[in-house]
């Protein structure tokens, strides 16, 4: 049981498995009759999220996409099971059922992931403050002055 603790504690093996069961119960699940596009985009966008994650080992907004678009995934897969009940055959209801089941798990372990990679989410880090940042004009760039030097003739008295 350590193996497999160690294994899930590594840094990118998590991201790794958190794909792949995603991908194969989400594969299994669209093998259903299904009428509409929405399960299979906000799934796709996932996937395209966490090939994202894989790629840039160490970027935390690849990881952040990822972890909203499951957040989100779990009520999408909530409501379009519902709404599209009819339509499916019993193969995509039960992997649409496990894959919804097994989101938590995932979200807990993206989270996880997230904060190994640095994140935080604190509300300043998502949504913009009210406070003043320091601006540096380009444009005109400063001088600077020297701390002992006599005053040199007013240059606003000639305008």
């Amino acid at each position: 049981m350590t193996d497999l603790n160690e294994l899930m504690g590594s840094q990118f093996v998590r991201v790794k498995v958190v794909a792949f069961v995603h991908f194969f119960f989400l594969t299994c699940a669209m093998m259903g009759k299904w009428g509409h596009g929405a399960y299979e985009f906000y799934n796709f966008l996932f996937i395209i999220a966490m090939f994202w994650t894989i790629q840039c080992k160490e970027s935390i907004e690849a990881v952040q996409t990822a972890l909203v678009i499951n957040v989100c995934s779990i009520f999408f897969d909530l409501v379009s099971t519902i709404v599209n009940f009819d339509y499916m055959n019993g193969w995509a209801i039960a992997f649409c059922i496990i894959n919804m089941v097994l989101r938590p798990v995932s979200v807990a372990l993206l989270y996880r992931e997230f904060n190994t990679r640095g994140g935080s989410l604190q509300t300043g880090s998502v949504f913009p403050t009210n406070q003043q940042r320091s601006y540096q004009d380009i444009d005109r760039p400063t001088q600077p002055t020297p701390t002992n030097s006599q005053p040199g003739p007013n240059v606003a008295s000639i305008f």
